[in-house]
Order: C-alpha cells, then structure tokens, then sequence
C-alpha cells in the first residue's frame, strides 16, 4: 500500500539534492545562486505546509474529503465547517446502518466515526475519516469487528461510488455503481450518501474531493448531485412487482426512503423502500404495519432488498411509544 508521507519526504530529499548540486556548481560571484535556487526553497515550503500534511492524514485516515470554493478563500465560517462535519459524519453512518441491518438497531452513532479536521489551506477545507469503536459502549468482541469492518467498509463504497460516478456528471449508471456494489439496498443507501456529500452549489462551495487511501481523488459538483438526485427517483436497476407486509422503520422523508422490518417471508428479514407519491403523510408511517407493493430488486443469491413502492397501505397504526 502506498505511503504517502513517504513519497513526499522523498520529493523533499531530491530537491535538497538538487540545491546541494547547484551550489556545488556555482562559485555565486555575481549572486544569481539565490535567485535560481528560490523556486526550489519554494518546492520545499509548499512540500512542508501542504503536501506532507495532506499526505500524513492519507496515512491515517480511511477516507479524506476536500472542499473547495469562495468559503475558504479566507477565515471560513465555524457554522459552515461544523455542517460540513455534521452531514459527513450522518452520511457515514446512515451508510453503515444499511450495511449492518437489523444489528444496527440501537448500536450505530455518529460516535462510531473518528472524523478529525486536518488543516485548513487558502479555497479548501481537508478532513480524514477514520472507522473506530464507540469505546463508552463497551461492546463485546464480536461486535466490535462488525461494527468497525462495517464502518470501514462504508469510507470504502463512499470513495469507489464517488470514483465511479465522476466522470458523467450529467447522467448516473446504476448498472455501473451495481458492479461495485451487488447488494442493491446498500447501493442505493451509499448513492443518498455521496448524493448529500456532493456540493449544493451553494454558500460557496464549489467542489468536494473524495480520496480513499490509494489513487488520485475523484471532484464532485453540484451536477453530480444533480444527477444522482435523479438517479434515485428510479432506484431498481430490473425487478419484478412484489407485495410485502410489514413495519416501518428507519424513515429518511428527505431521501423518501424507509427500511421495512418484520416481513413474514423468512427469507427476507428487512427491505429498503423508495417511495415518490404515496397518499400517505410519511409521518405516520414511522412504526406503523403497512403493506407495500412495488418493484423489487433482489441479490445475487436472490433475496429481495430494494422496493420502488408504487402502491402503500397502513394496516395497523404505529404503537403510541413509536409516534
């Protein structure tokens, strides 16, 4: 795996070979030695003060994330950071929830990601992302390496769905993202996150990049929001139609987006649901039993984990401790 703290320091001693080369050859008797070696002394100024910060949180970080644009052409406002840190952090972890399943009940925090704000350079703002155990919990040892493989695995989807989708930043291929991620329920949950990762075009903010620990990073804009937006408005890539019976839980109302538990099929223990009209207020549909009908999406091993409802009912109304 690259290191790449590693391959700045070695930058950094190539160029003082290189000053070291040049005062060897020159005798300075007319004091041009200073002026050609100024570009090189600047190499290595922007080498310390950028690049090698850039590159230690790489090191430690298993996603690091740039925004860029006119908010960080000065002091950037504290407000604006800390919704930056707040949306990152909630994206990660809904991400994580959809990997986990039914286990995250109750388990999954904000606190479950070590989001650590690495520096702040003139245009950009760079964070890294690190997958840890929520350590107040004390969770026994098993749930310890699902909560943080999963966790990890999250940063993971966010950069290869980032990478995938950058190139097209008018048109979203799900069967392209679906080669990276079979399991339609979690490439559906990881396109809402890079989705409200990517920039508003607004309060100037004009580009977010999303590295992992190798390869150069992928820049998303306000267009591929955009277009993952529209993407998610028809989320089954083929399906067929399928009726289920059971509660509702986990209801996102902005992503119009709800994970149906309890299904009587034993084959089926949850189902991640897209609605986009439903005569329904989605606010009562929190704990409620309902029975969905839709297209639905099933894996590879064929379990069904994504619906694209078209028609819903309340069977039986949410339990008082839910509304």
């Amino acid at each position: 795996m690259t290191v790449w703290a590693d391959q700045v320091r070695l930058q950094v001693r190539l160029i003082i070979d290189q000053i070291a080369n040049i005062r060897a050859r020159s005798l300075d008797n007319d004091g041009t030695m200073g002026v050609a070696l100024e570009s090189y002394y600047k190499m290595l100024d922007d080498l310390y003060d950028r690049d090698l910060r850039l590159a230690e949180v790489r090191d430690k970080s298993d996603l690091v994330l740039r925004v860029e644009g006119v908010a960080f052409d000065g002091d950037p406002n504290l407000q604006l950071v800390t919704s930056i840190f707040s949306n990152v952090t909630s994206q990660v972890t809904g991400l994580t929830k959809a990997i986990l399943g039914v286990w995250a009940d109750g388990r999954v925090t904000p606190k479950s990601v070590d989001l650590g704000l690495s520096g702040i350079a003139r245009g950009s703002l760079y964070f890294g992302l690190k997958a840890q155990i929520d350590s107040n919990k004390y969770p026994v040892l098993g749930e310890i390496d699902t909560l943080f493989d999963s966790t990890r695995r999250a940063l993971k989807i966010i950069d290869d769905v980032a990478h995938t989708i950058e190139h097209d930043s008018d048109k979203v291929s799900l069967e392209e993202v679906s080669e990276i991620i079979v399991d339609p329920k979690i490439r559906d949950a990881a396109l809402v996150a890079v989705q409200r990762i990517s920039p508003t075009g607004r309060r100037g903010i004009d580009a977010v990049s999303v590295s992992g620990t190798e390869g150069a990073p992928a820049e998303l804009t306000n267009e591929h929001r955009k277009a993952i937006r529209q993407s998610l408005d028809r989320p089954v890539i083929r399906g067929e139609e399928i009726e289920f019976i059971g509660q509702v839980r986990e209801i996102d109302l902005d992503s119009r987006r709800f994970d149906l538990r309890g299904i009587a099929d034993e084959q089926v223990r949850d189902v991640r649901c897209a609605y986009r009209t439903v005569d329904i207020s989605p606010r009562n549909l929190l704990g409620a039993t309902v029975r969905a009908r839709g297209l639905v999406e099933r894996t590879n091993d064929e379990i069904p984990r994504l619906m694209s409802v078209t028609s819903l009912s309340i069977i039986r109304e949410a339990p008082e401790h839910l509304i």
